[in-house]
């Protein structure tokens, strides 16, 4: 289990922004979860309407396991701004990230900051369609 001490969350804006703290660019789906469940079983936030769900890591056979897939609830993930001139490259991957508002329709992840760019990779296997 990774616990990151570089989240912070903001539970005052609609969807809640979990924003991850400038040097900070990589993130794994597995951290992510792991950070979450953390914040959630903190009894200062336990009050808190739920802020993720998780699946994944299912035996498929020959020691391979499904990666993880964590749909956001009102809630978004964001690198933390930079100063620029140049970009810099933020990478979110290990899984796949998705994200409902409060309404429960689908919305964008990962929300833009200035002079971050943020590449997210997603996986699947069989997929039905």
């Amino acid at each position: 289990m990774s616990v990151r001490t570089d989240f912070t969350i903001d539970l005052t804006s609609s969807p809640r922004v979990i924003e991850l703290a400038d040097p900070s660019t990589p993130l794994t789906i597995q951290d992510l979860v792991d950070t979450l469940r953390d914040w959630e079983a903190q009894a200062l936030n336990m009050n808190e309407p739920k802020i993720m769900d998780a699946a994944g890591k299912d035996d498929i056979g020959g020691g391979k396991e499904v990666e993880v897939t964590v749909t956001l609830l009102d809630a978004v993930v964001q690198f933390e701004a930079r100063s620029g001139p140049s970009y810099v490259q933020c990478m979110v991957d290990g899984g796949n990230l998705t994200a409902l508002d409060t309404a429960g329709n689908a919305i964008d992840p990962i929300q833009s900051t200035v002079f971050t760019q943020t590449v997210r990779t997603n996986v699947s296997s069989s997929v039905a369609i």
